[in-house]
């Protein structure tokens, strides 16, 4: 019997490497995976992938840029580099250095064992706003790895909000995950944040919306929910409920 989407995993790193060296569009991925395009944009951003604004393929390289890829790849600058450099896929390495004419170099994958992390294509990556657990996924290594490594490189833990501030960004992103994905942390590390301070998540506008009317005062349900009245009335307006401008 096949397997349906339901009964399987999806394959993030195919979707990453799709996404990123092939740079097929999150539809293209999706047929080619059998998922929806939405759950491969989920995915994608969970993992703290750098999404392309629309129309990014069409988008023209400029003759400079051009130049600078021809020149980097004569010198023998591994496809990983190039294309983390000057923020293009790999096929559009090869099509930039055909056009050159210059001979392509012949491809091939390293052996098994013999596989170098590459700190400059991680720096470059992390720079960018590429996540852990992205470039882990992308480069074919471990994610305690690839943050051990940046480390090294200086780039340390990003600091995790706290108290009303943390509550917000949990609001905003709407689960533990992807406030991880935002923050460039592991999901252990938000809950423990969020254990620590006491954030519990709000319930749905809807319920929100109705405990307001029954209590008829938001700083009654705010005392009841154990949050603030401004993260109250911030959840009610992201559901699309008018809430009333505090008086002067």
């Amino acid at each position: 019997m096949d397997e349906t989407p339901s009964r399987r995993a999806l394959d993030v790193a195919a979707a990453i490497r799709l996404y990123v060296e092939d740079e097929l569009t999150v539809r293209q991925i999706g047929q080619r995976l059998g998922w929806s395009h939405t759950a491969i944009h989920e995915a994608l951003v969970a993992v703290g992938v750098t999404m392309r604004p629309r129309g990014s393929r069409a988008k023209r390289i400029p003759s400079q840029v051009r130049q600078r890829i021809v020149a980097d790849y004569v010198a023998g600058e591994p496809m990983a580099v190039l294309r983390a450099r000057h923020g293009v896929a790999a096929q559009t390495v090869r099509n930039v250095v055909a056009e050159a004419g210059v001979p392509l170099r012949a491809g091939g994958k390293a052996l098994a064992g013999q596989r170098r992390f590459d700190r400059r294509v991680a720096a470059r990556l992390a720079r960018q706003g590429w996540t852990a657990p992205a470039i882990a996924l992308l480069m074919g290594f471990s994610e305690g790895h690839v943050r051990r490594e940046l480390r090294a490189l200086g780039f340390g833990r990003r600091p995790i909000p706290a108290g009303e501030e943390l509550a917000l960004a949990y609001d905003r992103a709407g689960s533990v995950r992807r406030l991880a994905a935002e923050l460039g942390c592991s999901a252990g590390r938000v809950r423990a944040a969020l254990q620590r301070d006491g954030v519990r998540r709000l319930p749905p506008g809807r319920v929100l919306v109705g405990m307001v009317r029954a209590a008829g005062s938001g700083r009654v349900v705010a005392a009841e929910l154990g949050c603030s009245v401004g993260r109250l009335r911030a959840a009610l307006e992201r559901g699309g409920v008018r809430v009333r401008p505090k008086a002067a």
